[in-house]
């Protein structure tokens, strides 16, 4: 929502020239607790305590609708740019466009660019103006009309020189083509959602039969043709006047009887039965005398709807009835078996054009046949009933017609608009808020065969969707609507498209649909409410304190915020004097989410803006607190139907999260398990292995052999541990060449000299790695980079030993997860505190 600069001297919205200013006052702690006292004897419903408190006047707003309350300044979806119908499958947002929406996108089609500048400036003007035009008009105009008063009213106050006004002119124009034929403009008022709903019903019916025409059309011909191939098997085809018509002009010249004798001609086998020939003759007399009925709505009502539009459009009928649901069901009724002999006629003709009419099955059938035998496309072409009914009529007499319409499964809409500050179920003497709200939607939801929709026609989009909905549905429809108008009252004169929204925002009239015709979960429709996921809708609002400072608190606008826009409801709100503090004085919402032993200590209040620009906090009635929390329960019922803040919902998504994240524990347990058991059996088998090699080789060596040395050792070792996952021919190569080794070691031996005996001790404590089982952990490479490095697989080998100290090397064993690091004994003997490193390996 936004305002219009329509003057010179407008003011910006949210400058601190308009935010409301909190009055300067002297605070008494003696005076508050006397204020207090009183303030909660007029909460609790003391009339005596009323009587010392001033009630709200009646330019006092809600503080969240201050900024609106010059509605001249106003913008809004309103006026409706009202497109005609095509192919009957627009959807709501191209059978309605705003007129703001509709001039940009006008202008944008002829002037894409830079061009039509002066026009682009001044739409705004144009809006304003034709919005003021049609402020007090009821039901759409032609487009054309208002458009060209706009248009001459911008030229006279424009008064541009000759050059710019020839452009204009031609760039309005131009913008009149925009217009397509039968366009209409439709401002907001008191029948707007019947016009909406009368669009959307024309933009359905005229495609469906137009359709309807053709399929009669073929199917007279086709019968007709059927005919036509019998009468050619007919003697009376050869007649002389038969030979006359196919002669043509010159069949003076001949003996026509003479002619007709001597023709030769061809009778066919097969003689049409005179049963079939009658059903097919009724069938063709029916159809072709068939004349379309130009009424294409029934309204119902009981009285109240007196219009001049009821009598001017020709599609449209009015009936009034006392009970319009039950004179509702008469009219379906009636208009439906006319046309069930429209429907029968047409299928009989499909079934004998296509030879499959079988008397004893289709006989009973349509000897039978009703509404309830359509199909889905038959019942769509029933004109449209609609039962314009009151919300307390509905409550009380008129229930149980309400009832039985709703189970009947008749294709009809019940229209009920509603007032959210009214209680339906409540008697006409009784305080509608002595009581809790009957809540319409809900008694309709019982019925769970019907569609359901609560709307409003201050959202025509939302309005227009659900309409289109019931249209398209072959089940009974209820609308609840709210229009926002406030009869009879005295109240600042806001715009009633805005008391109407304030009806959404603070859940006086919230938003749903349910269809029970799907199946998924949009079977119940939330959409189009304010911040669904909250009780209250919450917004900025900012105003200048005692201090002249410019503060910024978030408001709720809440159903007591709702209630301070009705006129009857003012007595139930008392202005708390400035400079009365007390922790006992909390807003609304807050009072409403305590606990009841909490909330019987504390005040509620909402902030208000008078007609000076000045911020007030008002203290509210219990009663009228009670019913703010009858309307928020309401609220959590909906949002728990939608799945919104459900404790079911979120009970069945926490306990997916614990099933699903134990089958993870579970899965990561089996997979550890697992790999525990794999690097076991490949640890035991790599072990068994070397051993194996190991022993074939120290039985195989001659003993007068010399013995290598550590550092050979060392890296022999550690060569035959990297390769013990080789193939069979690997292996069967290294012992080849194991074999020739030893060969040569025996040669060696046999000329060795006596100093070969001097050499080192042959040492089985040489350090090692199991390379094979390395999991490529790193913690080792942390330890010393150079005494441990990676092959080419990323698996940890012996480096050089000297660039290391044994600490390191039992540091790194005792580190590693997979343990196929092998210490051994150290190598350098000088190497300090070696009786703990050495104690340290023994027990890895």
């Amino acid at each position: 929502m936004t305002t219009e600069n329509t003057t010179d001297d407008h003011i910006t919205e949210g400058t601190t020239a308009q935010l409301p200013v909190l009055p300067n006052s002297v605070k008494d702690a003696k005076a508050s607790r006397e204020l207090l006292f009183t303030l909660r004897h007029f909460h609790l419903g003391d009339p005596g305590a009323g009587t010392k408190l001033e009630v709200p006047n009646t330019e006092l707003l809600p503080a969240l609708l201050n900024p609106y309350r010059d509605t001249s300044r106003l913008r809004y979806d309103y006026p409706l740019v009202l497109l005609p119908a095509t192919d009957g499958h627009r959807k709501a947002t191209e059978l309605a466009i705003p007129l703001t929406e509709w001039l940009q996108d006008a202008v944008l089609a002829f002037a894409p660019n830079d061009g039509a500048r002066i026009l682009k400036d001044h739409l705004p003007w144009l809006e304003h103006h034709i919005r003021t035009t049609l402020d007090q008009t009821d039901g759409p105009v032609d487009a054309i009309s208002p458009l060209q008063e706009a248009q001459v009213a911008l030229q006279v106050h424009l008064q541009l020189p000759d050059v710019e006004k020839n452009r204009l002119d031609k760039d309005l124009q131009a913008l009149q083509q925009q217009i397509p034929t039968g366009t209409t403009i439709l401002a907001y008022g008191r029948y707007a959602a019947l016009h909406l709903l009368k669009h959307a019903i024309h933009s359905r019916v005229l495609p469906r039969r137009q359709r309807l025409t053709k399929l009669i059309s073929n199917c007279v011909r086709g019968l007709k043709e059927l005919l036509e191939v019998e009468w050619a098997k007919s003697t009376e085809s050869v007649e002389p006047a038969q030979a006359r018509d196919s002669v043509g002009p010159g069949a003076h010249l001949f003996d026509l009887a003479k002619l007709s004798e001597t023709m030769d001609y061809a009778r066919g086998t097969y003689v049409m039965p005179e049963e079939r020939r009658t059903r097919i003759e009724s069938t063709l007399q029916t159809l072709e005398h068939w004349a379309m009925d130009p009424i294409i709505i029934h309204f119902i009502h009981g009285g109240a709807l007196n219009c001049e539009w009821l009598t001017d459009d020709p599609s449209l009928t009015s009936h009034i009835d006392q009970d319009p649901c039950a004179r509702a069901t008469g009219i379906f009724d009636q208009q439906a078996a006319h046309l069930a002999q429209l429907f029968a006629a047409i299928r009989i003709a499909q079934l004998e054009i296509n030879g499959i009419y079988d008397p004893p099955i289709h006989d009973p059938w349509f000897a039978n046949f009703n509404w309830e035998g359509f199909t889905q496309e038959e019942l769509l072409l029933v004109p449209s009933v609609i039962a314009i009914e009151a919300a307390d009529r509905i409550a009380g007499v008129g229930l149980a017609t309400f009832s039985k319409l709703l189970n009947s499964g008749r294709p009809v809409q019940i229209l009920i608009r509603v007032q959210p500050s009214n209680n339906p179920g409540a008697a006409h003497e009784e305080d509608p808020m002595h009581s809790y709200r009957t809540e319409l939607g809900f008694i309709g939801l019982a019925h769970r065969q019907a569609l359901v929709a609560q709307t409003s026609s201050a959202r025509h989009q939302h309005l227009l969707e659900s309409a289109l909905v019931g249209l398209d549905a072959t089940r009974t429809c209820l609308h609840l609507v709210n229009t926002g108008l406030r009869p009879g009252t005295e109240l600042v004169p806001l715009n009633s498209w805005l008391v109407a929204g304030a009806a959404l925002e603070g859940r006086a009239h919230p938003f749903f649909r349910v269809n029970p015709q799907v199946t998924d979960i949009t079977r119940f429709d939330f959409s189009g409410n304010p911040q669904p996921e909250q009780d209250w809708p919450v917004h900025p609002f900012n105003y200048i304190d005692e201090n002249g400072h410019n503060v910024t608190i978030d408001l709720a606008f809440t159903f007591a915020d709702y209630a301070l826009l009705i006129d009857r409801l003012r007595e139930q709100f008392r202005l708390i004097p400035p400079g009365c503090e007390s922790e006992a004085m909390v807003p609304l919402q807050d009072y409403l989410a305590m606990r009841p032993d909490e909330a019987y200590q504390k005040i509620p209040y909402i902030w208000g803006v008078d007609g000076h620009n000045q911020l007030h906090r008002l203290v509210i009635s219990r009663i009228l607190a009670l019913t703010s929390l009858d309307r928020l329960n309401f609220w959590h019922s909906l949002q728990e139907l939608a799945g919104v803040r459900n404790p079911h919902v979120e009970r069945a998504i926490e306990n997916t999260r614990t099933i699903e994240q134990e089958i993870a524990r579970q899965a990561q347990e089996q997979l550890v398990a697992a790999h525990k058991v794999e690097v076991e059996q490949v640890r035991f088998h790599a072990a068994d292995e070397a051993m194996q090699r190991l022993a074939d080789l120290l039985l195989n060596i001659d003993q007068t052999a010399p013995i290598p040395t550590k550092s050979s050792q060392s890296r022999s070792a550690t060569h035959t541990y990297q390769s013990i996952d080789q193939s069979d021919q690997s292996d069967q190569s290294d012992q080849s060449k194991d074999a020739g080794t030893l060969s040569a070691v025996e040669t060696s031996d046999s000329q060795a000299t006596p100093a070969n005996d001097t050499a080192d001790a042959t040492s089985f404590d040489d350090p090692w790695i199991d390379t094979v089982l390395c999991s490529s952990c790193n913690d080792c490479i942390k330890v010393n980079p150079l005494l441990f490095i990676y092959n080419d697989d990323k698996q940890a080998q012996l480096g050089e030993l000297t660039q290391g100290t044994y600490a390191q090397m039992v540091q790194a064993a005792e580190r590693c997860p997979a343990k196929c690091i092998h210490p051994g004994k150290p190598w350098n003997q000088d190497e300090p505190n070696l009786d703990e490193w050495i104690a340290r390996a023994e027990g890895l």
